[in-house]
């Protein structure tokens, strides 16, 4: 086995390289002993094979195997593990249950990385057409392959036996949320008990996990502040609140233009909690320079592992700030990701009946000019109408049509939303909905989202997720769908510590940047933060930016101003879809589109993608 580990962090010892954290019981574990955690495991598998009777290979190898899995199942944190390193039979590598630091692997030789363009250049990966065209229309690869033929990533909760024998891959920590009494995971949260709906739907219920991720957060930080990218949304409400009820010293940053309603609504957060803000600005000018300079391209490509376009929207912000002496270097980094993502874009399912008083409450930040509906239809809880529900919803970004790229993909939209369930595990709104938020957390969370992890580690920060601690997971699995969609009971918990802490109305409370009116985005600097006023506008009255959502795919209109990085000329040759600053990085990481070309020549009818012969797959 030959391995190559290139970002900082990796410790090895006792044949084990690990990175990351994580937590055995109560007891934090740092790299060095997670490594002999596992060599331990690794050594006690061996010896217990060694017992005199005449030697069987694949039952000493099944034996190591199943060790590894229950010691990665006991353990809570996010990590990676390479274990077996000086072994002559099976490596194993280890992926935490939201994969937050990726290993890839090859199929043809034991080459292991943490980048995925070095597994590709060691084996001379050419492109695979299938996977390659999911990445084109999604921005990620949803299952363990890459845009590389040959080339895997170890999945969320994956154990992966690389050997001569070839390769074994089994899940130790599974994400089925079907609410309360169902099925959850195989290993490792037998701790929660099975409640009835009433119960396991209460937010103290929720609340109770949080406290524990909120423990583990604060055991990891020890002294250190905490900062948060504080959105206009729920998540990073979620954490900022619940920390200043326990008296820690935390520091919000936002980013993007002034007068979006994500920066006024995220101002607002932070006075009423009295917290330090920070707020570092965006211009196309900006997004020109750090899009096409050294330091943005050298990210990209060291970021892209092949599974997942590089997180960008808070990378120069982070650099911007920390050179400013701004955000403090050795704080402890906490991004609002949260396990109750998925739950946010569920569909709604034939048989299942609204709850009174039920809102969107829109957690996600406004970045997208999307179009919200209150009367969303309904499809059949059945998997073939999951099945196309995510092809029509996600395999959007650019317009295709190819029955065998068609045919690929809903064979591997199948296998994203089952796992290793039969079809008939789908059988209502209930287990619908598991398997859709399965999908998400399979596929989209754990790579292209949870990469945003890489923006940290390349501004030299540590990190750590408490909303994908497995405690608030666990907890999360047993809350019924209804309140589960559109993250109902995790915006409640928002809100409730949010007024704990601030005392603000129930309304304000529950106000986010979809629902941030037009004159709150006028009035926020000066209501809360009026010492800016001078600085931040140059003394205007008005904020630079008031577009509505409408207008967010117009050229100069996005509330983030990244479409600066893309020639004007380039914008204006293409049609309204094909204007998605994502559509347009999927096409530039596979050499079809030169971003930094002054003079394009590529248009709307020049774009292709690429196509599957028949029966390719």
């Amino acid at each position: 086995m030959y391995l190559t580990l290139h970002a900082d962090g990796w410790v090895r010892a006792r044949g084990v390289a690990v990175r990351g954290r994580a937590f055995d019981g109560n007891r934090l574990l740092e790299e060095a002993a997670l490594a002999e955690r596992f060599g331990r495991v690794l050594a006690d598998a061996a010896s217990a094979g060694d017992d005199g009777e005449e030697p069987n290979g694949t039952a000493e190898a099944d034996a190591a195997f199943e060790a590894i899995a229950d010691c990665a199942g006991s353990l809570e944190g996010f990590f990676a593990a390479v274990v077996g390193l000086e072994s002559e039979g099976r490596t194993y590598l280890v992926a935490d249950g939201a994969r937050s630091i990726p290993l890839y692997y090859a199929e043809t030789t034991q080459f292991v990385s943490d980048r995925g363009n070095a597994v590709r250049d060691a084996i001379d990966a050419p492109r695979d057409p299938l996977t390659e065209r999911e990445f084109l229309l999604t921005r990620y690869v949803t299952g363990p392959e890459t845009i590389w033929d040959g080339v895997y990533a170890v999945q969320p909760g994956e154990v992966v036996a690389l050997g001569a024998d070839g390769i074994r891959r089994d899940t130790y920590r599974e994400y089925w949320p079907a609410g309360p009494g169902r099925e959850t995971t195989p290993r490792c949260d037998s701790n929660l008990e099975s409640r009835d709906a009433e119960p396991a739907a209460d937010v103290d219920l929720l609340e109770a996990a949080f406290d524990i991720a909120l423990d583990r957060l604060e055991a990891v930080a020890g002294d250190r502040p905490i900062v948060l990218p504080l959105s206009g949304g729920f998540d990073s409400r979620l954490l900022a609140s619940a920390l200043v009820e326990r008296g820690r010293e935390v520091i919000g940053f936002t980013f993007g233009r002034s007068g979006h309603p994500d920066v006024e609504m995220s101002r607002e957060v932070a006075a009423r909690l009295g917290i330090r803000w920070e707020f570092y600005p965006y211009s196309q000018a900006d997004w020109h320079e750090w899009y096409h300079g050294t330091a943005g391209r050298r990210y990209r490509e060291w970021a892209f592992g092949g599974d997942a376009l590089p997180f960008l929207a808070e990378w120069p912000a982070l650099h911007g700030l920390l050179e400013a002496g701004r955000l403090p270097e050795d704080g402890l980094y906490c991004p609002g990701h949260t396990v109750a993502t998925p739950s946010e874009r569920l569909p709604r399912f034939v048989g299942e009946r609204r709850p009174v008083g039920e809102t969107n409450v829109g957690c996600a930040p406004a970045v997208d000019a999307d179009e919200e509906t209150d009367e969303e239809p309904r499809i059949e809880p059945t998997l073939e109408a999951l099945v196309e529900h995510v092809l029509e919803t996600h395999y959007t970004l650019w317009e295709w049509d190819d029955d065998s790229f068609e045919t690929a993909a809903r064979a591997r939209i199948r296998d994203g939303l089952l796992g290793e369930r039969p079809s008939e595990a789908i059988d209502s709104p209930e287990t619908a909905g598991a398997a859709y938020e399965r999908w998400e957390w399979r596929g989209r969370m754990s790579t292209f989202t949870n990469g945003d992890c890489r923006a940290y580690e390349d501004a030299g920060l540590e990190w750590w997720l408490p909303l994908w601690d497995p405690a608030y997971v666990r907890a999360w699995t047993q809350v019924p769908l209804a309140r589960r969609r559109g993250k109902r009971l995790h915006a409640e918990l928002a809100a409730k510590i949010y007024r704990r802490a601030t005392g603000v109305s129930t309304a304000r409370s529950r106000l986010t940047d979809r629902t941030l009116e037009p004159a709150d985005r006028v009035l926020s600097l000066v209501r809360h933060t009026p010492e800016r006023q001078w600085t931040e506008r140059d003394g205007d009255w008005l904020p630079p930016f008031l577009a509505p959502r409408s207008a967010w795919r117009e050229p100069g209109t996005h509330p983030l101003a990244w479409d600066g990085a893309v020639e004007t000329r380039l914008l204006e040759a293409l049609p309204e879809q094909a204007r998605n600053f994502y559509a347009l990085r999927t096409l530039a990481e596979t050499g079809r589109l030169d971003l930094d070309d002054p003079d394009p020549t590529v248009c709307s009818s020049g774009l292709s993608l690429p196509t599957l012969e028949a029966g390719r797959r």
